[in-house]
């Protein structure tokens, strides 16, 4: 893990709010498209370096916040 714990939750909270989730199936997050945005940041210097221990750990919130608070419709 090469991520602070403030590193992290900011993390999730960003991937919540840009949507990069989506679409959300079955309960479940997007994992390739997290990975894919998570690659980008790093590439393109906006995100500090991270190992797959932490991306696994980003992911893993993002499903627990989906999980606990659930989707919002906006229907």
């Amino acid at each position: 893990m090469q991520l602070t714990t403030e590193q992290t939750g900011q993390m999730v909270l960003d991937i919540l709010q840009q949507g990069f989730h989506t679409p959300i199936v079955n309960g479940k997050c997007n994992e390739d498209n997290i990975h894919e945005e998570l690659t980008i940041g790093i590439l393109a210097g906006v995100l500090p370096p991270m190992d797959e221990d932490d991306a696994d750990m980003i992911i893993g919130l993002v499903n627990d916040m989906i999980k606990d608070y659930g989707v919002k419709n906006d229907n």
